[in-house]
């Protein structure tokens, strides 16, 4: 039954200064042709300067602005946004807050797209900085200019160069192009889930750190996402909702056509707390209801920054499963043990279903698989196996119509198993009906082995259980999407 959301999901200390129309100005914010830096500074030590650094290699025009430099890395530095010849899609502010607010009047006066705000030191510091907030509030009030923040690092979208992030990528690697967005709250969650996904071979459209919310939120971020042909999946960190009502409406809208992935934080009393003094949040409603509210609206929940990551990027690849009967292989019994528990287990596992093979299957499989083994759910294949073994084994299991989704035991160790099961994995993970997620234990090899598949399109995991996590989200989505009658645009 639906619970209708009486009031919003959470209180906001200062008010929008007047409605936008969902996703106003937004394209100047992820594809913009020009931007400037405002704070601009020639110490390589210093945030601006870094920041000004990782947007250089960008699709766009640069422009860095500061009063007090002629040149920084090589380009014309101007004393004001107004000395711009050029029309400017995004400001960069780069100031402390209170030497914010001129710069951000100027940025409306020039007709600039979108401010993005990176001081702290403003609704979240009390009642002065919220003074400021409202100033800034103030200064966009009327005008097109939209403002992203404060207290945020802005946003990264690979594919255009575009990275405000004032965290050197020497420190932080920052990843590829690829199917998953990500929006939050936290300037260091986003920094941590880039970094995550650079090592795993991960890829993301794009990831924009919302900071205060003061004018641009999540709605508004969520809204313009669902069109980015880009974005197969979307990875949300909230500490609060700017109106739950609003919320819930749009994310209806969007889960209908991409898989939405949230990780809610401020669930407890003391997290609550916290919330507020990190970006000015505070929660107003039970966790009972937001969670109720994500279930209505095939909302995907994640309780940690690791299941965010492994949930969304499994979306993104693999888009939903037709049903929950899960088929495990491996190479080695206990780990096919191992993953059968996870799959039935309710308590300490997924509660899905082990497959029932056809008697079509069991005879094929009788054909390729060693005597001795059996060839019931799940499967094993023993140490004798080849990189040919697994790939008629796939084959023959993803014809059986009992099998909604197969989880791979790798085990690198075997002699027969070479390089070569990549390209076996890769050819038989582009099934239309039977998707396959891979799991491998080990050591650095294997490390190198999961990153490999990941870039190569084949979903895999370090465990059994965040392998088998996947499935049950991928077939959570698969019975949303036929409770509303939505597969036409889902990204399968």
């Amino acid at each position: 039954m639906w619970l209708p959301l009486l009031e919003p999901l959470t209180i906001d200390n200062i008010p929008q200064p007047h409605p936008r129309p969902m996703s106003e100005g937004l394209d100047k914010l992820f594809r913009p042709s020009s931007v400037a830096v405002i704070g601009a500074s020639a110490n390589p030590s210093k945030m601006s300067h870094i920041a000004l650094r990782n947007l250089s290699s960008g699709k766009f025009t640069l422009h860095p602005v500061n009063p007090h430099e002629k040149e920084i890395l090589g380009r014309r530095c101007f004393a004001s946004i107004l000395d711009v010849p050029d029309d400017v899609d995004m400001a960069l502010v780069s100031l402390p807050a209170a030497a914010s607010i001129g710069p951000v009047r100027e940025c409306v006066e020039k007709k600039v797209g979108v401010v993005i705000v990176t001081a702290s030191g403003f609704k979240e510091s009390g009642t002065d900085g919220a003074a400021l907030e409202k100033e800034l509030l103030n200064a966009i009030s009327g005008s097109a200019t939209r403002l992203l923040g404060p207290n945020t690092m802005g946003i990264f979208v690979p594919d255009h160069g575009l990275d405000t992030f004032f965290i050197p990528r020497e420190r932080s690697p920052r990843p590829g192009p690829g199917g998953v967005a990500m929006i939050s709250q936290s300037g260091a969650v986003s920094i941590s889930f880039l970094e995550k996904a650079a090592a795993s071979g991960m890829g993301v459209s794009s990831c924009v750190g919302l900071g205060n919310k003061a004018d641009i939120n999540e709605d508004e971020i969520l809204g313009y996402l669902v069109g980015d042909s880009a974005t197969r999946s979307i990875a949300m960190y909230l500490e609060s909702f700017s109106d739950g009502k609003e919320f819930s409406r749009v994310a209806k809208e969007v889960t209908a056509k991409k898989p939405v992935v949230v990780l809610k934080s401020g669930r407890t009393r003391s997290g609550s707390l916290a919330a507020t003094s990190h970006t000015g949040a505070l929660a107003s409603s039970s966790d009972s209801m937001v969670e109720s509210v994500f279930r209505q609206v095939g909302v995907t929940r994640a309780y940690d920054e690791e299941e965010l990551a492994d949930c969304a990027r499994a979306l993104a690849h693999v888009g939903h499963l037709d049903g929950d009967r899960i088929c495990v292989i491996a190479s080695a019994g206990g780990f096919g043990v191992i993953g059968a528990d996870m799959v039935e287990s309710v308590d300490h596992g997924a509660g899905m279903r082990m497959a029932e093979f056809s008697p079509r299957t069991v005879e094929s499989l009788r054909k390729i698989i060693p005597g001795y083994s059996s060839v019931s759910n799940p499967v094993d294949l023993t140490a004798g196996v080849t990189d040919a073994m697994y790939d008629e084994v796939l084959e023959v299991l993803q014809r059986d119509p009992g099998i909604d989704g197969i989880m791979m035991s790798l085990e690198l160790q075997p002699p027969g198993v070479t390089d070569a099961l990549m390209d076996v994995a890769g050819k038989r993970a582009k099934s239309p009906r039977v998707p396959i997620v891979v799991s491998a234990f080990g050591g650095e090899r294997t490390a190198e082995m999961l990153t490999s598949f990941e870039k190569n399109g084949v979903l895999a995991y370090p465990t059994i259980w965040r392998s088998i996590r996947a499935l049950r989200v991928l077939a959570e989505r698969g019975r949303y999407l036929k409770r509303t009658k939505t597969f036409s645009e889902d990204t399968r």
